[in-house]
């Protein structure tokens, strides 16, 4: 007798939750019923964007509505598309069509892009050597009116190639003992070089920073203890044509 009570205490809550589910479950269809309408409707392509607007009590899944949201914001949409007038479904269905045709051709471009540094990488191996010849830590000196901290380094380069050079850039990186980098740096040097030749440039200084454990290793670490590894991404030749890693370089 006591379990029927109790199974009759607890028809009340189990009313309740049906009810809310089937609550739940009206509103799920109607917001389904909603989005298929509404992708359903036929619009202009040239105002998708006022249609998305209208229609923003509609719940659409997260992804479709960012679709959407992205094409209706491009400009010239109308021009791209196939018809003038079509489908909210239709432009949707365009839409994930075009994202998937340009990630083909970014993709595409990257991997042309890659083989061509590397080509041009091979290009620029050879053509210089670079080293550091002296590594100097310069302490402030008020009476000197030099008031900060600095690391001065100097560099020798020498043309390797068979064209003289008339500027050239690219990457210095000083390894430890162990091949950890310790310092790294770009460097634009402006500086002519006939085939064989080797110059050495003023030192450069290096504002110390004694938060930054990179300078902290690169004033600590003794020269003969460092390993210098150059990579050249960028030369003009003395005649004026130009090779480079980046894309829009001339290119002998």
């Amino acid at each position: 007798m006591r379990s029927i009570v109790s199974k009759l205490r607890l028809m009340p809550n189990t009313r309740s939750l049906c009810t809310g589910l089937l609550v739940a479950l009206a509103t799920a269809c109607g917001s389904r019923a909603a989005e298929h309408t509404l992708l359903a409707t036929r619009v202009p392509v040239a105002r998708l964007d006022s249609v998305l607007k209208a229609a923003d009590s509609v719940r659409l899944p997260l992804g479709v509505a960012r679709i959407l949201s992205a094409v209706a914001a491009e400009s010239g949409l109308a021009a791209r598309t196939p018809h003038d007038t079509m489908t909210v479904g239709e432009i949707l269905t365009w839409a994930r069509a075009e994202q998937a045709r340009k990630k083909q051709v970014d993709a595409a471009a990257a991997a042309a892009e890659r083989v061509r540094q590397d080509s041009v990488r091979q290009l620029l191996a050879p053509l210089l050597a670079v080293s550091i010849v002296k590594k100097m830590y310069l302490p402030k000196d008020p009476a000197s009116e030099q008031y900060e901290d600095y690391i001065s380094l100097a560099f020798a380069y020498q043309n390797k190639g068979t064209k003289a050079l008339r500027a050239f850039q690219g990457d210095a990186t000083f390894l430890d003992t162990f091949g950890d980098s310790i310092y790294s740096a770009h460097l634009k040097v402006d500086m002519a070089l006939a085939p064989g030749q080797s110059r050495r440039e003023p030192a450069r200084i290096v504002r110390f920073n004694p938060l930054r454990v990179a300078h902290q290793r690169l004033r600590d670490t003794p020269l003969e203890k460092m390993k210098l590894v150059w990579e050249t991404t960028d030369v003009v030749f003395a005649d004026g044509t130009r090779l480079s890693l980046s894309g829009d370089r001339q290119e002998p």
